[in-house]
């Protein structure tokens, strides 16, 4: 049995990052060396802010909060991101349809669909677990048994957060007989692990009063007890990291392990059922009949063209649930968690305290770089530009015969990515006002630079247009194995650096500004216009 799992974790692992074997060598070399920059600049993105976090934890004396800290962080992203990922890799991977008529038994794949989600979840936790972790072994000093219980914590902390994902999305999809509709399924399935997510989080910032942080904080090195209650293992992870504590961990290794054999024991039934139901289950289409008077009203062809564009995204499940659901819920999230996490627990005191910081011309542009830097920090999760043409497939090869000029595709195809982000900028700048109380001055004073941002982000489609991926059976090839995503991370990580130097530089003066990154955002959108208005042949006879 083990042998079996092992080799069907090494053909998921293999199916889930095979990019294809005929590209040039030439191509190769440029994906490693892109991978190798981004990997550099969120080395030093990660490592700077450690940096900072942890000097203001050092004066305080509160150093060790920064581990259950980061661990919390590994914790909460696990829960509210593996959801999608446990989602496609379970029941929507092309692989299940060879997989299901070859004798394996259901525990041999649930538990090696579980190792290739948790192959995606140590890598991002290489990035926001270890970098961070390494940093706070430099700074205060750490022997080498810090460094040697590390890999095993970082190993073994993620595991039960997946699990309890893993166990929504088996139990969602069991109950649910004859799936119909997967979009529905999978948006329902979302939001009920949003909120799961979202009620512990609230539930852990709950945990301690503000009368409890306070006298904390008044006690070198207390401040890390708050974590200890936020999760069942974290006791067991601060306490391995912190005092050195071999047997926390040892006991650590077993919870999870215990966890990961029950989930595989009891999981296996219901994940077969909703595994042949998501392959077999009708696909929910129906036959609606076409109304002639409206069927052929023409609108505009920009108008047209948008509209299809939109419904692609909209119809189809995975679309919609990896690249629409995150730009409406992610924004809520992120803000109700950082309010219900901070702002709640110290009341009325701290909402005076901003009252006074909105105030201070001193501290205005701070301010309004801060929310800057929000509505940036959520455009990365959108990736419609990124894939605005290859989610087409072979379809897209029609481009280049249809009588409309090419750029102008080019510019319906992100208007979507466009609207989301400006979606996302209103959530954000609505929140903030809303559980913030950030003045209305500061919302309109960003409203041009957002606008003109997120005009930018959508021309990453420039990054689909040479060599697109329309080679793709299965929707979550084109979504998950893309590379051309990681553009649109490093894409507002640059962009938020920009605004960093930038506040640090005249932060004071918020007209400042607003004036230059309007005139900077604006002068570059057009141009990128002017680019592909005049490449619009060229660009057109990339296509390959």
């Amino acid at each position: 049995m083990i042998k079996n799992i092992i080799n069907l974790t090494k053909i998921f692992l293999i199916s889930a990052f095979n990019r294809g074997g005929n590209r040039k060598r030439k191509n190769r070399i440029g994906r490693i060396v892109l991978y190798g920059l981004i990997f550099a600049y969120l080395i030093g993105v990660f490592g700077f802010l450690s940096y900072e976090i942890l000097s203001g934890l050092i004066v305080l004396k509160q150093e060790e909060a920064f581990i259950g800290y980061i661990l919390m962080a590994i914790i909460t992203l696990v829960l509210f991101t593996t959801i999608i990922s446990t989602m496609n890799v379970l029941y929507f991977s092309s692989d299940n349809r060879f997989v299901l008529p070859l004798p394996f038994k259901p525990l041999e794949v649930l538990s090696a669909k579980l190792n290739t989600l948790l192959v995606y979840v140590y890598m991002e936790e290489a990035m926001l677990g270890l970098i961070p972790m390494i940093m706070y072994g430099i700074m205060t000093k750490q022997n080498i048994i810090y460094y040697l219980l590390l890999i095993p914590v970082l190993i073994a902390v993620p595991v039960v957060p997946l699990l309890i994902a893993t166990l929504i999305v088996i139990c969602v999809m069991a109950l649910t007989k004859g799936i119909r509709n997967k979009s529905l399924v999978q948006t329902i399935t979302m939001i009920v692990s949003i909120v799961f997510s979202l009620t512990i989080s609230m539930f852990s910032s709950s945990m301690s009063s503000s009368e409890d942080i306070t006298a904390l904080m008044n006690t070198a090195g207390s401040l890390v007890e708050i974590f200890k209650k936020a999760f069942p293992t974290m006791p067991m992870a601060v306490n391995a990291l912190t005092s050195y504590n071999v047997l926390s961990l040892c006991l650590l290794i077993v919870v999870s392990t215990a966890a990961y054999a029950l989930v595989c024991v009891l999981g296996q039934k219901p994940y077969y059922r909703g595994m042949l139901g998501s392959l077999y289950s009708s696909s929910g289409v129906s036959d609606r009949k076409i109304d002639e008077k409206s069927a052929y009203r023409s609108r505009g062809l920009p108008f047209s063209y948008v509209m299809k564009e939109i419904r692609v995204y909209l119809r189809r499940p995975t679309f919609f649930v990896q690249l629409i659901l995150p730009c409406l819920i992610i924004p809520a999230f992120m803000m109700g968690i950082t309010y219900f996490s901070v702002f709640s627990q110290v009341g009325s005191e701290l909402m005076e305290g901003l009252q006074q910081i909105y105030a201070e011309k001193a501290f205005g542009g701070y301010v309004y770089a801060i929310l800057l830097l929000a509505v940036m920090f959520i455009s990365m999760y959108s990736f419609i530009s990124t894939l605005a043409i290859s989610k087409d497939g072979h379809d897209a090869y029609a481009m280049k015969y249809l009588p409309v000029a090419f750029h102008k595709q080019l510019i319906y195809k992100m208007i979507p990515d466009v609207v989301m982000c400006l979606f996302s900028y209103l959530n954000v700048a609505l929140l903030s006002m809303i559980l913030f109380r950030l003045p209305p001055i500061y919302v309109l004073m960003s409203l041009p630079v957002s606008v003109l941002y997120c005009i930018l982000h959508g021309f990453l489609i420039l990054s689909d247009v040479r060599r697109p991926k329309l080679d793709w059976t299965n929707e979550m090839q084109i979504v998950k194995k893309n590379f051309r995503t990681m553009f649109s991370l490093a894409f507002s990580l640059l962009n938020m650096g920009i605004v960093a130097v930038l506040a640090f530089l005249i932060g004071v003066r918020m007209i400042v500004m607003t004036v230059i990154l309007t005139v900077f955002y604006g002068l570059i959108d057009y141009l990128l216009y002017r680019y592909i208005r005049s490449k619009d042949i060229r660009l057109a006879d990339g296509f390959e």
